[in-house]
């Protein structure tokens, strides 16, 4: 670990294609330079276009599933991770999903050492994930500290055991103003499954006058799954029988959110147990607002009434009262950058967090 050559970390997720938060993370982690940073996935992963990453594949987990049937499928990976780290005492095993969190407690018990985890999510069993942290101490981190009032069911907590998601470059110096020369656009981005609670964002803007000045722009496509083509079909008929036609449009998937931030006025994450969203901290950085459903990591990231505004959960009346509030360009008077709250998701920093973590171990 004090040689002169990178630490080689291999970031896991039991993934079958590069697609999320998760996998925007680990990317803008090895893009720093600081790691040797390689991607754990399953037999058969679907390699994006544009690799950037060296990829290693291993038995096939489901990434986000905690079952028995999963946990002992785990111990196969952790016998496969733990021959790569025996190789070379300058690597190290960080799991991101639900497989990753089983991997590491496999290599746990082989009593390996070099193993940390990122709880990137809102598991139901808190109980599992408490017990989880107990056993892996600080080898264990949250993301935001609304994960640890999850998780503790406590009202307070900071941002120690916390290491969040970074991008690179430096926030927005002004905050995006609302427009006064045509129709307010609210963008979503992520993929059309039910879980993204996109049928919220419709069920509002029906609620509104037919003669409100406001659109919803989404980009991303479906999962790839029936359950994601049937709820997007779901969202286009139900756009049709409410007429929402003119002001709904379906992009599809996006290389790159920066040109999409461009197009629009703020940012809906419907969501409420979001467990960070890199959305809304790249809006953000790029300065525009973000609507939120409270209780997930949006609460860390937003200021109500400052960058942004927090909405009640599952709620279609509040989202539609949020929209018709911001259509009022008063709304957005007290809107203001706050670069400041945003200097530990830089990238440069989050790695400096993960660089002393690994330094531990």
């Amino acid at each position: 670990m004090a040689s002169d050559r990178l630490v080689t970390v291999l970031h896991y997720t039991g993934y079958d294609e590069a697609r999320g938060g998760i996998m925007t993370g680990i990317g803008h982690l090895a893009d720093t330079g600081i790691f040797h940073c390689v991607l754990g996935v399953n037999q058969g992963f679907r390699h994006p276009a544009k690799r950037s990453l060296d990829v290693m594949e291993f038995f096939r987990l489901e990434g986000e599933k905690i079952s028995i049937v999963n946990f002992w499928r785990a111990r196969v990976v952790a016998r496969q991770v733990r021959d790569w780290l025996r190789a070379d005492s300058g690597r190290i095993f960080h799991g991101h999903s639900r497989a990753g969190l089983l991997v590491a407690l496999w290599l746990r018990w082989f009593r390996e050492p070099r193993v940390v985890v990122s709880v990137h999510c809102y598991g139901r069993q808190r109980w599992f994930y408490r017990a989880v942290k107990a056993m892996l101490g600080r080898r264990l981190r949250w993301l935001t500290p609304a994960m640890i009032r999850y998780y503790y069911q406590c009202e307070h907590s900071d941002w120690r055991d916390c290491v969040p998601n970074g991008l690179p470059g430096e926030p927005a110096l002004i905050m995006r103003q609302r427009p006064t020369n045509r129709p307010l656009r609210i963008g979503g981005a992520g993929q059309l499954t039910a879980n993204k609670q996109w049928d919220l964002v419709l069920a509002a803007l029906a609620d509104l006058p037919a003669d409100a000045l406001i659109e919803f722009w989404h980009a991303g496509s479906p999962a790839g799954d029936a359950a994601s083509a049937d709820f997007a079909q779901k969202l286009k008929t139900f756009s049709c029988e409410h007429r929402l036609e003119g002001r709904v449009r379906w992009l599809g998937w996006q290389t790159s959110i920066a040109g999409f931030l461009q197009e629009i006025d703020v940012i809906v994450v419907p969501f409420h147990h979001e467990s960070f969203s890199m959305t809304a901290l790249e809006a953000l950085y790029a300065g525009v607002p973000v609507i939120a459903a409270r209780g997930g990591g949006p609460d860390d990231l937003i200021h109500h009434g400052k960058n942004g505004w927090l909405v009640l959960p599952n709620n279609v009346p509040a989202l539609a009262q949020q929209l018709t509030e911001i259509l009022d360009p008063a709304a957005w008077v007290e809107l203001q950058a706050d670069p400041q709250h945003l200097w530990r998701f830089r990238i440069a920093a989050v790695a400096a967090q993960w660089s002393e973590i690994y330094a531990t171990l």
